[in-house]
């Protein structure tokens, strides 16, 4: 039986500890908006609740909406790695300022702290480019993760953090505004991870490694060593603090705060058959990572151990 069919009993029994972040949604008396701005694919509102400003996000598009869902899930997923703002969905059927389109759901965001590497010319990290393309790689050497983005990870100890959690949760989008860089903290905070859990990065990722290993030209640098350390370490992190059955379970928990149940209007066979592909791909990719750290302990073991044989001559 499919995963999703236990839901119904372990819905009411499954609780996650939101915290009083999402309680927010049920203070909409005491929400003021601010203003909203109206992007290409999105209306995204400001808000203060208790003097502290809030963003709303709503996809303009009807067929966009399971958005919501995939974003608050990777979000979740994102808090214990400290990488992310917070993310909690607003029902179809909740009003909300800020919420544009009334009988839609929305997501309710913490502000990232800093400003998006795309609207910081003059960073160190302004070249930065960790989007692992997907629909627009021209060929298989632009898909996914590549050389360079390798190269990069070097750049800061959070990066791999990054490469790592949009390798586990298919995030094709990591674009320059989808990034945030605070110079006062040195820190970053990844947002919109609403183009997540529909492809399987992981495999592709073994596929680039396997290519590289076999190149007798490519090699890697300590540096790099390190940093696909930390990645192989913050993809076991996640593997064992979230096992795929229960990432399933909250994907369709949100899915069921958005409103994307039977009986609902907003519920269609094409949002069904949505989530049925994120819960495939879940439970793909999970599989994947695993492979994806073994290929990572052919490349790191032996690189550490000829190292330290060096060291010690």
């Amino acid at each position: 039986m499919r995963i999703r069919c236990l839901l119904c009993v372990f819905y009411f029994i499954t609780s996650i500890n939101v915290g009083s972040f999402c309680k927010i949604v049920s203070l909409n008396k005491k929400a003021t908006l601010v203003n909203t701005i109206e992007t290409k694919n999105c209306f995204v509102s400001y808000v203060l609740v208790n003097g502290k400003r809030y963003l709303i996000k709503q996809k303009k598009a009807e067929n966009k909406q399971i958005a919501v869902v995939r974003d608050a899930l990777a979000a979740f997923l994102a808090k214990s790695l400290n990488i992310a703002h917070k993310v909690d969905i607003i029902s179809f059927k909740k009003k909300f300022p800020g919420k544009i389109c009334a009988y839609w759901p929305a997501t309710l965001h913490t502000i990232a702290p800093g400003e998006t590497v795309r609207k910081q010319p003059n960073s160190i990290y302004s070249t930065l480019r960790l989007r692992q393309l997907w629909a627009l790689a021209k060929n298989f050497d632009e898909m996914g993760l590549t050389r360079d983005m390798i190269r990069q990870m070097t750049w800061h100890k959070q990066l791999p953090i990054i490469m790592a959690m949009d390798l586990m949760f298919g995030n094709s989008d990591r674009h320059c505004g989808n990034l945030c860089y605070d110079p006062v903290s040195d820190k970053f905070c990844a947002i919109d991870m609403d183009d997540t859990f529909n492809k399987d990065l992981c495999i592709v990722a073994c596929k680039k490694f396997e290519i590289m290993m076999q190149d007798p030209h490519d090699s890697f640098t300590i540096q790099e060593i390190h940093a696909l350390m930390q990645l192989r370490k913050t993809i076991k992190y996640i593997i064992n603090e979230h096992n795929a059955i229960d990432v399933v379970k909250k994907l369709y928990y949100f899915a069921h705060k958005a409103g994307f149940v039977s009986g609902n209007a907003i519920y269609t066979p094409s949002i069904s058959k949505k989530l049925q592909l994120y819960e495939s791909m879940i439970m793909q990719s999970w599989k994947s990572a695993h492979k994806l750290i073994a290929i990572l302990n052919k490349i790191i073991d032996p690189f550490i151990k000829g190292y330290v044989e060096c060291q010690e001559l």
